[in-house]
């Protein structure tokens, strides 16, 4: 019913127009709209008239103190994130004409990227396609986080929307749905899309190409 990821240092990680049917973008963007929605928007009980989300449907998970919904949908369908304890993150796809909790049978068709930079020990990035060509993506840091944007050449800049993690202040989530290509894609680095971390000051915290880690085999 849905997915639930342990993060480590070693090895969750888009605000989209409440219909489903855009991106978010930088408003200096090509073509793109302004669309950053401030953290303490980020746990509105609803982006849309319809059934209000039940019980989270994963009573293991423990969700920290709320449940985020992303506005990122693939049809009626809206990703809800659930910011539990050490760094697990609750995911589950809310039904937002009947109410109910489903999982959508690419469910588990995110893919990560990590970060490896000491200073910002967490750092992970999580993507899927949606059918029609979005990304959608969301992810985290340990940081307090102002401002994230992914850039990617030949796509607009998307804005992401930012909330704090919950228990742990020093964490901060972000989401956006976008165009670009996928980590996955075979494109050399400088295409590449790349996620950009700002604090208050408009300082780089953090930056992280998106791509899958790639692991050698060792013989022996």
């Amino acid at each position: 019913m849905n997915a639930r990821v342990r993060i480590t240092t070693t090895a969750v990680l888009a605000g989209l127009a409440t219909a489903g049917c855009g991106p978010a973008t930088d408003a200096t963007g090509p073509g793109g709209t302004a669309s950053t929605t401030a953290a303490d928007r980020a746990t509105s009980a609803s982006t849309a008239a319809g059934p209000a989300p039940g019980p989270w449907p994963n009573p293991s998970a423990r969700p920290m103190d709320r449940v985020l919904r992303t506005g990122m949908r693939i049809g009626d369908d809206e990703l809800m994130l659930s910011p539990s304890t050490s760094h697990i993150i609750d995911t589950a796809w809310f039904d937002t004409r009947t109410g109910r909790y489903h999982p959508l049978p690419e469910d588990e068709n995110f893919r990560s990227a990590y970060g490896d930079d000491r200073s910002l020990p967490f750092f992970e990035v999580r993507e899927r396609p949606a059918p029609d060509g979005r990304l959608i993506t969301f992810g985290f840091a340990s940081a307090r986080v102002a401002r994230a944007t992914i850039v990617q050449p030949g796509y607009p800049t998307a804005t992401l929307t930012v909330a704090p993690w919950g228990g742990d202040p020093g964490t901060t989530l972000f989401w956006a749905a976008r165009p670009g290509r996928s980590m996955v894609a075979d494109a050399p680095a400088g295409q590449r899309a790349v996620c950009v971390l700002y604090d208050q000051a408009g300082k780089v915290l953090g930056r992280l190409v998106l791509a899958e880690p790639r692991f050698t085999q060792r013989d022996g």
